[in-house]
């Protein structure tokens, strides 16, 4: 008969084991993941899975080891901050891979070079919005307001939302539960591979999933203990996350929910806190809308008519989000927990499942916009987990998940981002910044069927490099336009370049020239060639994963 140390150190093996077993099985099916950006299919054909689980065998034992010991557990809001801003900080090497932070970065360098009047006077007019709402262009812009036009600052920045949104995860868990639970859920939203490739790009898909986690846990605040501080606070978060992204506002049904549970418990007191902080939400709300309702409306319109048809041809699969981009352990925990609170009649549960539940009904299926209710996710699971007896085990099964996520996304995913074409992009800026001048001018070519327009790699370029570009922006003719009505990047050749780009009287000296192109073998027209016989030295950048459709090779003559 075996004692109960033999028992442990069985069931411990068994945990070890099942955790490096779990990504082989999710590997030999990886034809199952039709992820967009990080498919296992299109990763592991680039990097070495032996590799990659050579590495994993020494995390886990790490893992193992870590699971025996409790330090970790002191000081829990400040460990998982700053555990969090270490391991997403690894990944701020990671190239600019979806063509959108071109638009963010172009609204945020025009706050930043006209000034915050002219932005909140021209968002939506001068300063292209696209479908995009005003928050984070305004930090970002700030951003580069206050400490200068550094790709590390806005990447800094990001690491920070990420990392207090797994604090606001284990706020959340706590206050609905306890700390275990909370400080659980906490760790395991380190267990989602795919948030390490988000966090250094210059979107708003992380900072969206701060904001309404902020929202989420400063209104359960504000009904459960009332207060004027937590009442404004909550009001304040829900103005925030109304305007980060319009797809925020279907997660903020959530909001009733927690407003019924409460009222559940505390009916009078819930209504008063209630009350007042919906009037003081909607009324800050309702100013902004009014003052831009003239570009609200109409991008409301566009989403219905656009953007909603789209989701369901640019869609990943649940296969994909919740065994590969999300650990496999976590989607097991969240499941096994839904039946647990069926069996406590836990109505707490629904606050965490109530997204997943919409989600789901409303089919959606894009992974971006299921980021913000990632945390939800993570809590799921971490309730799931109170079910394992031995707090050990348990401890030992959340630092497994992480373990093999960092593994995956550090040795798997970063990797193959940096084998992608954009990669160009990065590369030639930071070539650019080595060489002599200040004035570098910048041509594009797009192909006959290009997918994105090649004129959009300039502002991409521009966040990699100190230079002054240089950029004759000429207006996408109606035939190009009608041909991309319905395109995915539609966006890339509507986009008008800002006149900060344009040639003027400090830029007649040109240091170096810059070809932007999406074909290799296209025939340069005479006058360019002219322009190249004045620069002795080349350098290309001609990378290519052959994965997406769209390329970017750049060429660098300089003196």
């Amino acid at each position: 008969m075996k004692t109960g140390k033999e028992t442990r150190v069985d069931q411990q093996m068994f945990i070890f084991i099942l955790s490096l077993a779990a990504p082989f099985a999710l590997y030999l099916n990886r034809h199952l993941d039709d992820n967009r950006l990080t498919s296992w299919s299109w990763v592991f054909d680039l990097v070495s899975v032996y590799r990659v689980g050579l590495v994993l065998v020494l995390f886990l034992v790490l893992a193992w080891l870590l699971s025996l010991v409790l330090f970790y557990e002191k000081f829990k809001s400040v460990g998982l901050f700053i555990a969090a801003f270490v391991m997403a900080s690894l990944f701020w090497s990671a190239p600019e891979v979806i063509v959108d932070s071109s638009r963010y970065f172009t609204q945020a360098k025009q706050l930043s070079i006209y000034g915050i009047g002219y932005f909140a006077e021209q968002w939506g007019k001068e300063i292209f919005a696209w479908t995009d709402l005003p928050l984070m262009p305004l930090l970002y812009g700030l951003v580069f307001k206050l400490f200068g036009e550094q790709r590390i600052f806005i990447q800094v920045l990001n690491t920070v939302f990420y990392s207090l949104t797994v604090v606001l995860t284990y706020q959340l868990g706590k206050t609905l539960w306890d700390e275990e639970i909370g400080f659980r859920g906490g760790l395991l939203l380190l267990g989602f591979p795919y948030l390490y490739t988000q966090v250094p790009l210059m979107l708003v898909d992380v900072s969206t999933m701060f904001f309404f986690m902020l929202a989420v846990v400063a209104t359960v605040c504000a009904l459960k203990k009332g207060g004027t501080g937590p009442i404004m606070l909550a009001a304040l978060a829900l103005f925030l996350v109304f305007y980060v992204k319009y797809s925020t506002w279907i997660l903020l049904t959530l909001i009733p929910v927690i407003y019924l549970y409460f009222i559940a418990i505390n009916p009078v007191q819930t209504i008063k806190r209630g009350f007042a902080t919906a009037l003081l939400a909607g009324v800050m709300i309702g100013i902004f809308f009014l003052l831009y309702r003239d570009i609200l409306v109409p991008q409301l319109d566009f989403l219905v008519e656009y953007q909603k048809p789209g989701l369901n041809r640019w869609g990943e699969s649940y296969i994909s989000t919740f065994l590969f981009q999300i650990h496999p352990f976590i989607t097991a925990a969240a499941l096994f927990a839904v039946l647990t609170a069926i069996r406590k009649i836990d109505f707490r549960f629904l606050i965490i499942s109530f997204l997943l539940i919409l989600f789901f009904i409303m089919q959606m299926k894009r992974i971006r916009y299921t980021i913000p209710a990632f945390p939800m996710v993570a809590l799921m699971a971490a309730y799931g987990l109170e079910e394992i007896q031995n707090k050990k085990l348990t401890k030992q099964v959340v630092l497994s998940v992480v373990a093999t996520s960092f593994v995956l996304a550090y040795m798997g995913f970063l990797p193959f981002l940096k084998t992608l074409g954009v990669n160009n992009l990065q590369a030639a800026g930071r070539y650019i910044n080595s060489i002599p001048g200040t004035n570098v001018e910048v041509v594009s070519f797009a192909g006959e069927k290009a997918a994105v327009n090649p004129a959009t790699a300039v502002p991409v370029l521009d966040i990699y490099t100190d230079k002054k570009l240089v950029y004759a922006y000429e207006p996408v003719s109606r035939e190009v336009l009608e041909r991309v009505r319905t395109a995915p990047l539609r966006f890339t050749w509507e986009l008008p370049l800002p006149e900060y780009y344009l040639p003027g009287p400090g830029t007649k000296n040109i240091d170096a020239l810059v070809i932007i192109s999406d074909d290799l073998k296209r025939t340069v027209p005479q006058d360019l060639e002219n322009k190249i016989s004045r620069y002795p030295f080349q350098e290309q950048f001609n990378q290519s994963s052959n994965v997406f459709q769209y390329q970017t090779f750049v060429t660098v003559y300089h003196k």
